[in-house]
């Protein structure tokens, strides 16, 4: 299937030939003219599924290769792709929250819906890294656990990573109460720029600004991060929202080192 499609992309990462990347839009152009909405994860029957990652894949130029991810349960889990011979239908049944590769022709990815996705690169070493980081991962430091996890097993250092912080809820519609905001008040005692008061002794709580403070103590550089600034919840007809629709579809986010 041919398909006209408005991906997102970090010019960042676009500078390096070895990597292809890309962040799916809401909707798609079949070849019949049709306007689509990508279906993954099942929300419909799995055929469809197959389909639509499928036509993502190749609209970016990745042909004839599964999509590698893992079963997400908003905690701190990080997954090492490092077995050439393991398939995609195993990955996907392993519950974690971030996939780490050296493998090229591995397309790996995350699905979001609110949820910041978090893309990684270390051009020195060619390890790519894919990181779902919602409210509840962003509290137990998964960004962080990432890049420690990629110097352990890598030896990835922290200074020399590229960052992408991809669509994401704003600090402009997260609205939650005080028990949600609490935990990062102890991560970050002394800063204020990542929420803000709300109605009723509620907050509007900013998922990116809390994960440029744990990349900056991961030991990324500021000036290695790079975020779209993109709220899904205000981008009704191009991305996907779970606070602003409920039972919705994914959006997903996916690297690859070319073989």
């Amino acid at each position: 299937m041919n398909a006209s499609l408005e991906k997102l992309k970090f010019n960042q990462f676009d500078k390096f030939p070895e990597l292809v990347h890309a962040i799916s839009p809401r909707c798609f152009e079949n070849d019949q003219g049709e306007i689509k909405n990508f279906s993954f994860l099942g929300d419909d029957n799995f055929g469809k599924t197959k389909d639509h990652l499928k036509v993502f894949l190749e609209s970016i130029g990745i042909t004839n290769r599964s999509l590698f991810f893992v079963n997400q349960v908003h905690g701190d889990k990080i997954f090492v792709l490092s077995d050439a011979s393991l398939a995609s239908s195993e990955t996907m049944k392993i519950s974690a929250d971030a996939l780490v590769t050296h493998l090229s022709g591995k397309p790996i990815g995350v699905f979001t819906a609110d949820c910041l996705p978090i893309l990684i690169y270390d051009p020195r070493l060619k390890v790519i890294a894919v990181v779902h980081a919602g409210r509840k991962g962003s509290e137990q430091s998964i960004l962080f656990k990432v890049v420690r996890e990629m110097g352990r097993v890598y030896g990835s250092r922290p200074e020399g990573l590229i960052t992408g912080f991809g669509p994401a809820i704003g600090g402009c519609c997260y609205e939650v109460r005080e028990d949600c905001v609490r935990p990062f008040r102890k991560m970050f005692p002394d800063e204020t720029g990542w929420f803000r008061d709300g109605l009723s002794g509620k907050y509007f709580l900013d998922l990116i600004a809390v994960n440029k403070m744990e990349g900056k103590k991961a030991g990324l550089l500021q000036e290695n991060i790079f975020s779209m600034d993109y709220c899904t919840c205000c981008s009704a007809r191009k991305m996907y929202s779970y606070r602003r629709e409920g039972r919705t579809g994914r959006i997903l986010s996916t690297i690859m080192l070319r073989p």
